[in-house]
Order: structure tokens, then C-alpha cells, then sequence
């Protein structure tokens, strides 16, 4: 080796040692390269999620966007995909149930009678349309927040027959035996691996930016579901996921053999290869729509235990912010939670979120959301702020109050720190 290569290997090892050492992260993520693109990830964002169940009505949602507006919100982070379904109009999958569920005295008329597929599943109107109307005309954003992974939930099947559930039964999550994931308290999911199921996903997710004037897309649940699987089994197990496994990655042992560390880091990558699918094929040509994701409140946990490789993600321009969702009532593991995002990627692509529910105060929403950055969070969710259509929300006058004084704590906070 010649002494000017040995040098230069010097130098490289040395810029290395430093970078790590300092604890700076090298800036790789291309996706905003211009100025104007750059810009928007300095904007304030006063974020705020919306489940699908705080709305069924065109007057559920102007409330939701004029109470958001009333304290500052920036940013509507709007649920339109829970569980194979759509919350919009949509070719590609069916109405979501909770739209037309019925709530309150209605639902209590009928608590003894079988729900069955003759019930009403449209709701008359377009939601996304409605609130990207509304939330503009206030100069509010709307991100459409998507529901990866999740397939169904809940012991019973969806109710139309046109559903992924019921159409594409080998999407379905399965394990080695060929037994599906069963029905349950939790989330049945789909097999992340496959082409079918990613090239859908795909083509929701370009069906949304084509037809809808969103300002971002968010997506949410973009990750193995490992709690709700456990250990016992081998999640995909089904031979067409395995020959897959076999012929990118080499390995052909059988499924009592298999190495499950490096098959997990191959459903890693795969769920990666999504996101940047994502990225290059459905937002490459969309600058203004803002890409996120909600990811583990800590990456080494998000990678590890959840194969959410989020630093990557962000490090390699795949998406454009993260949020983390450090839902705790303890200040001190939401400090130590965002640091450790700000130690391994760009701290400005990172917006902390806030579980405002976990908390018996504003006060305490607000001290989390100065210990990350007090003019860019996201706060879960509208219901535990504001009073909501949701069936689910604590509806005592205790809870009514600290509603109250939470939205008050948070609209003095942004219009002191605002612009």
C-alpha cells in the first residue's frame, strides 16, 4: 500500500473517530435538497393526531377543525386508514365500520340484534375532502395518517365482503403450521414481506396523493407487531415468505432451523424497502407533501424490537421526519426517550409525540414539549383536549374540566412561543 493511500485511510479513520465522538450525525437525507424544500422542515408544527373515531359527521369535523384552530394547531395529522379500510372515498378498499357505527342511545337500542352486512356502510359524503376544505380555509394543514400494517380487529370479521380480510386471504399474516394469525383483542396484520401486499399499500397511498390536496402523508403502525404475535411462533412462516427469505438472502435452512435473528433483519429490510417504495414511487414528483412516520419512543427498541429501522429512514432521505411517540407521565424517560433520537439523526427532523392523555395537567404536556422542541410537536390525541364525538371519551366532569384546562394551558404555550 502506497504511503498517499495509507495517508488518506488515516484521515478517513480520524473524520470518523470524531463524528462518532461528538456525537454530530452526518446530514445524508436528500429528499429536501433545495432551499424552499429545506424551509419547510424548519416550520413550526403545532401537531395534532385525530383518530377515526372523534368523527362521522361534516359537523363533527368543522367543530374538530375550529377547536384545533382556536389554540394554534398547525398541523391535523387525520386518520383515513384504520384497518384495511378507507376513511375517504375510495376504489381500492371499503368504507371504514367506524364511520356509520352507531353511538349513544342508538347503539343501546341495539345491543341485543346481530349487526349484519345489510347496515349502511357509506356516510354520505367524503371526509378527507371535507376537512382538507375546511383546515385550509384556516390555514391549517392536513396530513392524511395511515394505519400500515393493521389488517382487522376485534373478534368479529369486517362486515363487507369486499374487505382484504375477506378478499385476500393470503395477505394475511400466517405461521409456520399455515395457521393465520388469529381473531383477537388486537390488531390482525398483514404479511409485510410480500410484493402484493406492499404494491397495494403502494397504490393506496398514490390513489390519496392524486386525488387529495394533503399536505403530508404519515404513516403509523409501519412496523412488526412482535407484542401481539409473542415468541412461540414463526411469523411469516408461510413457504412463499420463506423462498423469498431463501433467495435474497441464501439461507435455505428449514423452519425448525432457521437463524430467526437474521430472518427478523430480513422483515426489517422489507419493511423498509416500503417505505422507500413509498418515497420513490408514489411522493418523488409530490415535493410539498411532507413524509412521516410515527415510530418507537427510542430506536434502538423501534429497530430491535419492532424492526422499525427509523434512523435509516431519516439518514438515508427514505422519509423526511420521524415522531416518536414518547407517551409517558414521567418527565425524565421523555427526556432520556429524545435524546436518544437526537443523538443519531438530524435533531430538526425529529417531532416529538406527546401523549397529552397519560397527563393530569396541560402543565405537564408543556414541560415535555419544551424538553424537545417547543415550536414542533404532536400531540396524541384530540379527544384527551377536546370534547369529541369519540364513544370511548371519559365523559365525567372531572375529566370534561381537565380537558378544559389543557386546551388553555396549550393555546397560551403556542401563542407565547408561536409566531
Amino acid at each position: 500500500m502506497s504511503i498517499q493511500v495509507s495517508f488518506r485511510l488515516v484521515i478517513l479513520v480520524f473524520l470518523a473517530v470524531v463524528t462518532l465522538g461528538s456525537g454530530c450525525v452526518i446530514e445524508r437525507n436528500q429528499r429536501r435538497s433545495s432551499p424552499s424544500d429545506t424551509r419547510i422542515l424548519s416550520e413550526d408544527v403545532f401537531g395534532l393526531w385525530v383518530t377515526r373515531w372523534d368523527y362521522q359527521t361534516k359537523l363533527d369535523i368543522d367543530q374538530i377543525v375550529e377547536d384545533a384552530a382556536a389554540v394554534g394547531v398547525t398541523d391535523l395529522y387525520w386518520q383515513v386508514r384504520g384497518q384495511g379500510d378507507a376513511f375517504y372515498r375510495s376504489t381500492l378498499e371499503p368504507w371504514g365500520e367506524d364511520l356509520t357505527r352507531l353511538r349513544g342511545d342508538a347503539r343501546s337500542k341495539q345491543a341485543n340484534e346481530t349487526m349484519t352486512s345489510h347496515r349502511r356502510l357509506d356516510p354520505g359524503f367524503d371526509p378527507l375532502d371535507y376537512v382538507l376544505e375546511a383546515a385550509h380555509a384556516r390555514g391549517v394543514r392536513v396530513h392524511a395518517w395511515m394505519n400500515v400494517m393493521p389488517l382487522w380487529k376485534g373478534k368479529t370479521p369486517p362486515l363487507d365482503s369486499s374487505h382484504p380480510f375477506h378478499s385476500k386471504p393470503s395477505w394475511r399474516l400466517s405461521d409456520e403450521t399455515g395457521k393465520p394469525q388469529p381473531l383477537g383483542d388486537g390488531y390482525v396484520v398483514v404479511n409485510p414481506v410480500l410484493d402484493e401486499v406492499q404494491d397495494h399499500i403502494l397504490r393506496v397511498v398514490d390513489d390519496i396523493v392524486t386525488r387529495y390536496r394533503v399536505d403530508g402523508i404519515h404513516l403509523d403502525y409501519i412496523r412488526f407487531l412482535t407484542d401481539e404475535l409473542g415468541n412461540e411462533k414463526l411469523y411469516p412462516g408461510d413457504a412463499k415468505s420463506l423462498s423469498m427469505y431463501a433467495r435474497d438472502v441464501g439461507d435455505r435452512a428449514t423452519v425448525g432451523q432457521i437463524n430467526r435473528t437474521k430472518y427478523r433483519e430480513w422483515i426489517r429490510d422489507r419493511i423498509t424497502h416500503l417505505v422507500r417504495r413509498i418515497a420513490d414511487e408514489a411522493l418523488v414528483d409530490r415535493p410539498n407533501i411532507r413524509y412521516s412516520a410515527a415510530v418507537w419512543r427510542r430506536p434502538d427498541l423501534a429497530k430491535d424490537q419492532y424492526l422499525q429501522d427509523a434512523v435509516r429512514w431519516v439518514n438515508e432521505g427514505i422519509v423526511d421526519e420521524v415522531m416518536p411517540m414518547i407517551y409517558t407521565d414521567q418527565d425524565t424517560r421523555f427526556e432520556d426517550d429524545i435524546e436518544s433520537w437526537y443523538q443519531v439523526v438530524d435533531r430538526k427532523r425529529v417531532i416529538a409525540g406527546i401523549g397529552t392523555y397519560k397527563h393530569s395537567s396541560g402543565g405537564q404536556t408543556l414541560s415535555q414539549a419544551t424538553l424537545g422542541h417547543p415550536r414542533r410537536f404532536v400531540l396524541f390525541a384530540f379527544s384527551s383536549i377536546f370534547e369529541s364525538s369519540n364513544p370511548d371519551q371519559d365523559s365525567n366532569p372531572e375529566a370534561i374540566r381537565s380537558r378544559e384546562l389543557k386546551r388553555n394551558a396549550i393555546a397560551q404555550f403556542i401563542q407565547r412561543v408561536g409566531r
